[in-house]
């Protein structure tokens, strides 16, 4: 894969659709990462107290308590919150960044898992010495964890919508309904959400002027909704195809 001049990480999907990630600068994700540590602290605070509310009933419960405690809210936290919220921690969810897959890919809960146990390497001897010099010697912008889980953290992409491209009109009121009887794709068409009847009348008339990877992210932005109207042709062949399918039924092309 080449580079493109203002991109550091380029992916292909199934359609044959080349996507762009910007990988985060080291000094987004230390401010993201100081923000995850100030969250830590506190839940770890409350570990604390709660710890020494156990000792009055004995010491050695106190310690198991903030021992495994701290244990667990230390790597449970990085893990879990990658896990559920798809490679994003509370720290990179506020500076919008995102563990991916190496290809682009939603990160695993086993992914989450080995860069964050990895993490206790990268953190040696002291504030991420091992992880910065991995991270620079490697010229990728992984630490030692995203090279054993195959990941690495990116810009995260925003949303592309019709009416915010160069030249985009306002997007039209769908169709009032035919007096007369309607064909196949019109009856297709009727069964649409408002919304994505929409954007697929607004997308039929300018998909000429538009990339295929402006094209591509617009129909993975509304995949569940063409998941519902194009099933077969979702399943077969992609948002992208079920979204010129519908295309081509709003131009009157079957």
């Amino acid at each position: 894969m080449q580079p493109l001049p203002d991109t550091d990480l380029v992916v292909a999907t199934p359609e044959r659709v080349s996507f762009d990630y910007q990988v985060a600068g080291l000094g987004t994700r230390a401010i993201a990462q100081i923000l995850d540590i100030l969250i830590i602290f506190g839940i770890l605070t409350a570990v604390f107290f709660f710890a020494s509310a156990v000792s009055i009933v004995g010491s050695t419960g106190a310690a198991l308590v903030l021992v495994f405690g701290s244990f667990v809210v230390i790597f449970g936290y990085f893990w879990v919150s990658e896990s559920l919220w798809s490679g994003q921690t509370i720290g990179k969810k506020a500076f919008r960044l995102r563990a991916v897959g190496d290809r682009g890919e939603p990160l695993t809960f086993a992914q989450a898992g080995i860069r964050n146990i990895v993490r206790i390497v990268d953190f040696l001897p002291y504030a991420y010495g091992v992880g910065l010099i991995v991270l620079f010697a490697n010229g990728k912008g992984k630490r030692l964890g995203d090279l054993a889980a195959g990941t690495i953290v990116v810009k995260d992409s925003d949303h592309v919508w019709l009416w915010q491209l160069p030249g985009a009109r306002s997007l039209p009121a769908p169709p009032a309904p035919y007096v007369a009887a309607a064909s196949a794709a019109e009856l297709t068409l009727r069964r649409l959400d408002p919304e994505l009847r929409r954007l697929v009348s607004s997308y039929a008339r300018r998909r000429p002027d538009l990339s295929l990877e402006v094209r591509a992210r617009l129909a993975t932005q509304v995949q569940a909704s063409l998941r519902t109207a194009q099933p077969d042709v979702f399943a077969q062949s992609g948002p992208l195809a079920a979204l010129d399918r519908l295309a081509d039924l709003e131009r009157g092309v079957l």
